[in-house]
């Protein structure tokens, strides 16, 4: 009676095949010298033989013991008492390859990962030492540490102000305007005021409440009665709006039809209609202030020209007690002085932001720094979400989406990099909403874009493809099923197995990058306080490892399916090798892959 237990020879550890029997302290001989069609990986010795009319030599698997038959024999393979079980051998084997073949990757991933950190390193020493302008006279390294300086200003005396102060710096570097939603007494009026102390110190600020009832001579100056007696219509624009480099305006949305237009032109061309005259404007930022959002329908273009919106809320009770221990916001200049990395040979003037450096530095960032195409898509993506899925639609202009991408790249200039990051787009809450509850659902999609797991359930249901293939293709080389319309080409399976591991490899290693920017650009971004660097950093950390690990386990179970397939193992030791790919394949493969292996689909 043949055996019903099939055993590997114990004294091979290894995939070598080879022509000679392996030895064993006890050698037992076949009753037939008749050799399989086809050699399996291991070497086998026959335990028994039986005569039975076949057809063509095929492999049999009866759940139990492996059955090859040749011609009319029918022999059953066995290594011996004192054997290990076949599949446990094989499996053991073939989770040695993988775990190689894995450490390999690894190993060269982390070289790869040292010499791109070196690389990081060197490039951001090399940008801070080499000049970045035509005029020679700015550095990436004396932008940020301006910037840094400013910020102390900006944040000195304030409490909970960190996201506003950055903003409105921000919006300057860029350009743009900034504008805040809030009751009053909450510094609105405060942080537009320091930007004006710290653009120059003979910078003209220009502040103004608008009411129902406001006229243009209030923003843009009075006709100049000199030149009406020329006939001539002409405003004196001295100490008004079209001479300002820094602006407040309070209430901005209360503006009637005969300012808004004047001043649509200011805040986008930067130009301003003075009679017969179309005059440039040396316009900075403009702070726009209001304790409601616009309700009628001609405010949405003056609305739209302000790229950053910040919700601005009264003192937390965590924060109450420091506000009121600070004793006021007056001596925010001299305190920032004090500069905390040492140095104190800085002269005044270097904190001043003029307004031909802000322009130099602004056409540096737009010219030096690259965008990638995964950012692109993150963006256009996000319009497309908000415009399609959100309800009510946010609606995105192609004017703000164009201004987006200029802010993601000066956030990367003054933070020292030559190309955007993912986690710039972290901004993107202060800039892609129209009310205040929108401005959750534009956070959560931007980080569920950051950790999202869509790409490694695609990734799983690629491997699982792979799988299949692997299997018919190794079913159809054991003979069964030779001939069959769904064979497949065994160096077409190869190739896709070797081309799945290079994707999943790189995915790993983009991952693994991921987590270095968290770690090591999140927490010293320039435009992220430290309260919000933190909030990210606990929100992204987590799911990114957990993505990790999932990414990892795909990259596993592939070059376990890549050392199954070079190896050609039966197909019972690879479904004991990949029990949740096998049973995916059984229960939800195309019948007519699962004929073939002699099983019946579960219904």
């Amino acid at each position: 009676k043949a055996s019903r237990i099939l055993r590997a020879d114990a004294s091979h550890s290894t995939f070598a095949s080879s022509s000679t029997p392996s030895s064993s302290p006890r050698r037992l001989r076949p009753t037939s010298t008749r050799i399989p069609a086809r050699e399996p990986a291991f070497q086998w010795r026959v335990l028994e033989t039986k005569k039975k009319k076949r057809g063509r030599g095929r492999r049999e698997n009866t759940g139990d013991f492996l059955v090859t038959s040749a011609g009319d024999e029918k022999t059953v393979w066995n290594a011996g008492d004192g054997g290990e079980f076949e599949s446990e051998t094989i499996s053991k084997n073939i989770r040695l390859l993988t775990r190689e073949r894995l450490t390999k990757l690894v190993s060269e991933l982390q070289l790869e990962e040292s010499a791109s950190g070196l690389g990081r390193e060197t490039a951001v020493d090399s940008a801070a030492e080499t000049t970045t302008t035509t005029s020679g006279a700015l550095t990436q390294k004396q932008v940020r540490k301006k910037l840094a300086r400013a910020l102390r200003v900006l944040e000195s005396g304030l409490v909970e102000r960190g996201t506003e102060a950055r903003l409105v710096l921000l919006a300057a570097c860029c350009g743009e305007h900034l504008l805040l939603i809030g009751p009053p007494g909450t510094a609105k009026s405060e942080v537009a005021r320091r930007l004006g102390s710290i653009v120059s110190s003979d910078a003209m600020f220009f502040q103004r409440v608008l009411t129902r009832f406001s006229v243009p001579e209030e923003l843009f100056g009075p006709l100049s009665l000199q030149m009406l007696e020329q006939d001539v219509y002409r405003r004196n624009t001295a100490g008004y709006l079209p001479e300002a480099e820094v602006a407040f305006i309070d209430e901005v949305f209360k503006a009637n039809s005969a300012v808004l237009n004047a001043l649509l032109m200011i805040l986008n061309e930067k130009r301003f209609d003075n009679g017969n005259e179309q005059v440039s404007v040396p316009l900075v930022c403009l702070v726009g202030a209001s304790n409601e959002l616009p309700s009628d329908p001609e405010l949405q273009a003056l609305y739209d020209r302000f790229l950053f919106r910040k919700m601005v809320n009264p003192v937390s009770d965590y924060g109450i007690q420091q506000l009121l221990s600070s004793g006021g916001v007056e001596g925010a200049r001299e305190d920032a002085d004090a500069d905390p990395d040492g140095d104190d040979g800085d002269e005044e003037e270097d904190l001043d932001l003029q307004s031909t450096w802000l322009e130099e530095l602004n056409a540096s960032a737009q010219s030096s720094v690259r965008v990638p195409g995964r950012v692109i898509d993150i963006l256009a993506r996000l319009r497309s979400h908000l415009m399609e899925e959100c309800e009510p639609p946010i609606y995105i202009s192609d004017r703000r989406l164009l201004k987006c991408i200029n802010m993601l790249k000066m956030c990367a200039f003054t933070n020292g990099r030559s190309q955007v990051s993912e986690f710039d787009m972290l901004l993107l809450k202060h800039v892609c909403w129209s009310s205040p509850e929108e401005q959750g659902k534009v956070d959560d999609w931007i980080i569920d874009q950051l950790i999202s797991q869509t790409e490694t359930k695609q990734l799983r249901y690629l491997l699982l493809g792979v799988f299949t293939r692997c299997c018919k293709s190794m079913n159809s080389n054991s003979g069964e099923g030779s001939g069959s319309a769904g064979s497949v080409s065994g160096s077409d399976v190869a190739s896709d197995v070797e081309n799945l591991v290079e994707i999943l490899t790189n995915k790993f290693a983009s991952m693994q990058e991921q987590m270095y920017t968290l770690n090591h650009l999140v927490s010293d971004n320039i435009w992220l306080c430290e309260e919000e660097a933190t909030a990210v950093a606990g929100q992204l950390q987590k799911p990114l490892e957990s993505s990790i690990k999932q990414v990892e386990a795909l990259l596993i179970d592939a070059l376990t399916i890549e050392s199954s397939f070079k190896e050609q193992i039966p197909l019972y030791v690879v479904a004991d090798l990949l029990p949740d790919y096998w049973s995916d394949f059984i229960r939800k493969g195309d019948i007519e892959d699962v004929k073939p292996l002699g099983l019946k689909p579960l219904p």
